[in-house]
This record gives structure tokens, sequence and C-alpha cells, in this order.
């Protein structure tokens, strides 16, 4: 279902973003019509448009009717952060001291050369 739907939704919006496309080619295959009975320009003795007044004429109307859309316009949030202040509990000592060593990674080197990692002193 949502397969079907999520195509359904491609085609609408392939449609709509190629509606000047579709209006051209429409009026190709009916150039002979709009020409004899749809154009401004039908009644002279050598018209000189075939037609093309009717496809501005859409082709403006299609732009127009893109424009009328509606901007969305998100709502604007303010956010805002609220300060507290922060003081540490009392520690309570039990009596016990229990000594933890450092952490060391299995990964960092353990015996490395110290000119190695050395950064260039700058003589100037």
């Amino acid at each position: 279902m949502k397969r079907i739907i999520s195509i359904w939704l491609l085609g609408i919006m392939l449609l709509q973003g190629t509606g000047n496309c579709w209006i051209v080619g429409a009026f190709y295959l009916n150039r002979d019509y709009i020409a004899s009975q749809l154009c401004i320009n039908r009644f002279d003795l050598i018209p000189v448009c075939k037609g093309s007044c009717f496809l501005d004429r859409k082709i403006n109307e299609n732009e127009k009717r893109q424009e009328k859309t509606p901007d969305i316009k998100l709502k604007e949030i303010t956010l805002f952060c609220m300060a507290y202040e922060y003081t540490p509990a009392a520690q309570v000592s039990t009596g016990n001291h229990i000594a933890f060593c450092d952490y060391q990674s299995p990964y960092s080197p353990r015996q490395w050369c110290g000119q190695l990692f050395r950064p260039p002193s700058a003589t100037a």
C-alpha cells in the first residue's frame, strides 16, 4: 500500500513540475485545430501566428496559477534557557578509601618516543 501511494505521489509531483511541457505537447498535437478554431488571428487572410498566441496565453495562465500557490510560513519559535545555580552535594566519607588507577586503553602506545611527538619549535 505504501508503495502504491508513493508511486502515485511521485507521479503527481512529476505532472505538476512539468506542466509547461504538457501544455506545449498538447499544443503541437492539436495545432491545426487551435489555428483554425481557437486562434485570435484566425480571421486574418494570412495567419502568421498559427496558434502560438493561444500557446502563450496558456503558458501565462499556468505561470500565474503557480504563483498563486501560497507560501508556507513557519511559526517562529522563541527558544529560551533558564540558568540554574549548581552546588555540588557534600561528599560522604565512609572511612574505606578505595584507590582506583587511571584507565589505560589497550590501544594506546606504551613506549613512545618523546622526540617523535614533540611539535617543532618556532625559531624567529
